[in-house]
């Protein structure tokens, strides 16, 4: 039977529906090109604009840094004017009370008083900072406006007349604190949050904004206190002995050490779980190598210092025995290495022929002394270029008394050629806050240097520069100060059972021993320093 059906027009509706899927391929990859260029662009133009807000921040960290800028000053006594801060009158310090920091000035005011301070460039709210001028006579927060927002119509950023945006910033401030700096323009520390708005807007006479991005920045300055650990060592430290060979901290401003501890708890260990002690932050370090032995507690971290062949004596230690220890079951915080190199402070110089005819002391007495002839009169006037000068102070039953200046910004100046306390009770007892510049002998037991005036016994109180090389401190008495002995290798314990320092050491090498215990004061941290400039410590892109 003859088939009447054909099958010639398959080929045809077959080509079709492969031109047909061809097409829609064809059609699929244009359009994906096309996505895939415009989100390239996308991105680009949204890179570009994040570049842009970058550069904001920058050029704030900058402004910081310049003196275009000009922070609320302690020296002024800005500081309780403008600021709820807490002062700390014997430290000469001012401490925000909250944050972020507010202005409550009256007269002389903010722009809106009780209210947060802050530099504005966008946005719908106002700056609000204090009235106070940079050194080039200018408002601060007109400086801002013109600096960095260019009085709001945005700062142009420009690689070429066809690649150029704008950035908008504003500033929030976070924590203010001051600090002792001898150095330093300014002693306020401050962090700050900044925000940077960026706009890609192609051409350089363009102000259309094709993309936009946010970025925030917190920025503040680097500090390097000048006692930061309760031991360190330009070339080493090293403890061994009992575990009350130890260290750990306090804060004098809450309290002296372990308010409720008698004499021989605060000798015997530490760490205690008691008022005012805390079980960290009292770091030691070096600059050559730390050697810890199996007994002894760190309650901080052990940094050692990066330092070259050239910067470390080949008679404090080379190649593999410069360092410390790899792990410690007694170091309760971290071994950090690499630490910036500390090089060693001046050594206190003295006028010539010193001691010459000074005076020598050998029995107990209140210095200075200013009249009559028996003793005899302490030559000088008690300040920084004209101390008073005293040959010897020696004793192994007396205490000396020493009159000090009333805060630590005006301390009383003494150079002592020798200083030398033993048996159970030779001590020093100081009223107020002095300097001791101490020649050659500094051997110091018996009942050790305190503080009588203040009943927090800062070691801030009483600070104690050596020039010698030999420095031994122990006996049943408490030590309260802060030591520095750049050429001398200090030792502490060797002699009682009821010692103890509370303070900080910087010398060539210390060696603690003997169940020697160490009480850092966190408040040295802001004794003295040396402030860095303005760095960027986070950053994040604000999502839109």
């Amino acid at each position: 039977m003859k088939n009447n059906y054909s099958d010639s027009g398959i080929a045809l509706i077959l080509v079709m529906l492969a031109l047909l899927v061809l097409s829609l391929l064809a059609a699929a990859m244009v359009l994906t090109g096309r996505s895939e260029s415009l989100a390239s662009y996308s991105f680009r133009l949204d890179t570009e604009a994040d570049y842009v807000a970058k550069a904001g921040i920058q050029n704030a960290v900058n402004w910081l840094r310049s003196n275009h800028y000009a922070a609320v000053s302690q020296t002024q006594m800005q500081a309780t004017l403008y600021y709820n801060v807490t002062a700390e009158p014997k430290y000469g310090l001012y401490s925000a009370n909250s944050t972020p920091i507010q202005c409550v000035a009256t007269s002389p005011s903010c722009p809106s008083t009780n209210s947060n301070v802050q530099l504005i460039g966008y946005g719908s709210l106002s700056s609000n900072y204090p009235n106070i001028s940079n050194s080039l006579g200018a408002a601060v927060s007109t400086q801002f406006a013109q600096d960095l927002n260019n009085n709001g119509h945005g700062v142009s950023v420009a690689g070429d007349s066809n690649h150029a945006g704008l950035f908008w910033v504003n500033m929030y401030l976070l924590n203010y604190q001051t600090v002792n700096c001898s150095s330093c323009n300014s002693n306020a520390m401050e962090t700050w949050l900044i925000t940077s708005k960026g706009v890609w807007t192609g051409g350089s006479t363009q102000t259309t904004g094709i993309a936009s991005a946010e970025e925030q920045a917190v920025v503040q300055p680097v500090y390097y206190p000048t006692f930061g650990n309760a031991m360190y060592g330009y070339c080493s430290v090293s403890m061994s002995g009992s575990s009350g060979t130890c260290t750990d901290a306090f804060n004098s401003a809450l309290g002296p050490y372990c308010d409720s501890c008698s004499n021989k708890t605060i000798s015997g260990a530490c760490g205690q779980n008691v008022t005012n002690v805390i079980a960290s932050d009292s770091n030691i370090g070096a600059n050559g190598f730390v050697s810890i032995g199996s007994n002894p507690v760190v309650f901080g971290n052990v940094v050692i210092g990066d330092a070259s062949p050239g910067l470390i004596p080949s008679s404090c230690c080379s190649g593999n025995s410069c360092g410390g220890p790899s792990s410690g079951n007694n170091i309760k915080g971290s071994i950090i290495t690499g630490a910036p190199f500390a090089p060693a402070p001046p050594v206190p110089t003295f006028p010539s022929g010193f001691p010459g005819s000074a005076p020598s002391y050998s029995s107990a007495v209140t210095l200075p002394v200013t009249s009559g002839s028996n003793p005899p009169v302490t030559p000088g006037s008690g300040s920084k270029s004209s101390p008073y000068l005293i040959s010897s102070i020696s004793s192994n039953t007396d205490t000396f008394t020493f009159n000090g200046g009333p805060n630590i910004a005006n301390p009383v100046y003494f150079d002592i050629g020798s200083v030398s306390l033993g048996g159970s009770n030779g001590a020093i007892a100081v009223n107020g806050f002095v300097v001791f510049n101490v020649q050659t002998t500094l051997d110091l037991g018996g009942n050790g240097v305190y503080n009588s005036s203040l009943s927090n016994n800062p070691p801030e109180a009483v600070q104690i520069n050596f020039a010698g090389t030999v420095v031994s401190i122990h006996g049943n008495g408490g030590m309260s100060a802060t030591l520095t002995a750049p050429l001398a290798t200090v030792t502490l314990g060797g002699g009682g059972s009821k010692g103890y320092f509370v303070g900080s050491i910087r010398a060539l090498n210390v060696s603690a021993q003997g169940g020697y215990p160490m009480h850092y004061d966190v408040q040295l941290q802001r004794l003295d320093g040396v402030m860095g400039q303005m760095i960027v410590s986070s950053y994040a892109r604000i999502k839109q």
